[in-house]
């Protein structure tokens, strides 16, 4: 039998987010397009680039991606001396793994609200929301990511935070906040919630 064909991960958009005096965020939005292969873990990397196309950072890290699954990689409080304006991003060194009819994990989120903080929080702009573990099994970790976007669909500001020890069956509120102005009109939220299933077996069954 001929080995079977692994694509790459696919990057749909790669960006930055300033949220400070020269305090950025950056984040890819990313694709796997093999239904029967997942990532158990890659490493990435960010390249942040100025207005001469000079390399003025880049950032390291490491995730992983199920089956057809689309995510985004988000890394906040970057210190970036000069203003980032083009940013790219790589996968590398995927550690494929067979999934056979994976349906997906049973992670919800709900109760979605989003809008301008209260006045005097200090917070310029929140997402409330309840992540629910609907699996028979404990989770070590949860991650969430929020992308704000504006009316055409373009992303304006990102967020993330790492639930711990979300328990089966367990509800739980969060808000993931922001302090700094966006440079355009915040329209909708997309998030999206995740976990690593080979760090629990029982999951892939």
């Amino acid at each position: 039998m001929p080995a079977p064909t692994i694509y790459p991960v696919e990057t749909i958009w790669a960006q930055s987010f300033l949220t400070g005096p020269k305090v950025y965020s950056v984040a890819a939005k990313i694709r796997n397009p093999n239904t029967a292969f997942g990532a158990s873990n890659f490493e990435y990397s960010f390249y942040v680039y100025d207005s001469n196309n000079i390399l003025i950072g880049t950032l390291n890290g490491n995730s992983f991606i199920w089956p057809g699954e689309s995510k985004y990689i988000v890394e906040g409080g970057v210190s970036i001396s000069r203003a980032p304006v083009k940013v790219g991003f790589e996968v590398k060194n995927p550690v494929w793994r067979e999934v056979l009819n994976f349906k997906g994990v049973n992670l919800t989120l709900s109760n979605i609200n989003y809008g301008k903080g209260s006045p005097g929080s200090g917070k310029f702009f929140m997402v409330d929301f309840t992540a629910s573990n609907n699996t028979s099994f404990d989770l070590k970790e949860v991650y969430i990511s929020s992308v704000v976007l504006t009316r055409e669909g373009l992303p304006i500001a990102v967020g993330s935070t790492i639930l711990e020890n979300l328990k089966s069956k367990e509800r739980k509120l969060f808000s993931i906040p922001w302090f700094g102005e966006f440079s355009g009109t915040p329209y909708s939220v997309d998030l999206s919630i995740s976990t690593n299933i080979w760090e629990t077996p029982p999951l892939l069954q």
